[in-house]
């Protein structure tokens, strides 16, 4: 089963003050219809939950940004009559800023690591049981009430060594559009779109096991003086191979 994506969020691009940071991000994803190679509805009923706390810690000097990710969480697939639940797969990150005054751009590298629970008998798991490599770009830029944070990722996925299959690499492109109501307050439309490779079993590709997604939505943001929230809602409106649904998230980032 594939896992839930999350959007770029606002200022996630954005240079912050020197200090340590505390993020939360609690997320639910349901769905009950699979589609195929071309779109089209293949399985209805499908009943799936896909729940998550993910708890980050970051660290930003003027320029350098270091993070670590774990999350916990819990999948149920009811149509199967299959669960999963524990800890997921451990983040770590690094990046560093551009030196451009004008906006904000921000490299990153992820690796994540096979750290969550795994079943190769089963659809519904927490971890993934391979390692990942994930170069991104972050942006940022702020034009009088107005913002853009945008992100471009590519994941290179290595080989599940207990199928032997080699998942598609993805490629995502993220964009939200920010409006600020008070100083305080802004929301804006997001989207977010996915397409990958063609997975590999015993080193041969499947034909037409590519997915692709592209999921619309809103985001909305408030900054409290101790800590920041936001709201994120996205719909899938097209999905190839994958599931359709509805993702919620709550993301709370703390300053100490």
């Amino acid at each position: 089963m594939p896992k839930v994506a999350f959007s770029v969020d606002f200022y996630d691009g954005a240079r912050a003050p020197q200090g340590n940071y505390f993020l939360t991000y609690s997320y639910v994803y349901t769905a009950d219809e699979m589609t195929d190679k071309n779109g089209n509805t293949s399985k209805n009923n499908v009943r799936l939950v896909n729940a998550e706390e993910l708890l980050r810690f970051c660290y930003y000097s003027p320029d350098f940004v270091a993070t670590v990710l774990v999350p916990a969480g819990f999948m149920d697939i009811h149509s199967l009559n299959q669960n999963s639940s524990g800890l997921g797969d451990i983040n770590l990150g690094v990046g560093y800023f551009l030196p451009f005054k004008q906006i904000d751009i921000l490299p990153m590298i992820f690796v994540e690591f096979p750290t969550g629970e795994y079943n190769a008998s089963k659809a519904a798991n927490i971890g993934s049981n391979q390692y990942e490599i994930k170069p991104m770009i972050f942006l940022y830029k702020s034009f009088g009430d107005f913002s853009i944070d945008a992100a471009v990722e590519y994941y290179f996925r290595l080989k599940n060594e207990t199928t032997n299959v080699l998942p598609g690499d993805e490629l995502y492109v993220q964009c939200l559009l920010g409006y600020n109501i008070t100083d305080k307050f802004k929301l804006g439309p997001a989207i977010n779109w996915m397409i990958s490779k063609d997975e590999e079993q015993n080193g041969v590709a499947v034909s037409g096991s590519a997915r692709e997604t592209l999921s619309v939505g809103a985001e909305v943001y408030y900054h409290f003086s101790w800590l920041s929230v936001a709201f994120t809602y996205l719909y899938d409106v097209y999905t190839e191979n994958s599931p359709k649904g509805h993702f919620f998230q709550l993301k709370t980032v703390y300053r100490f």
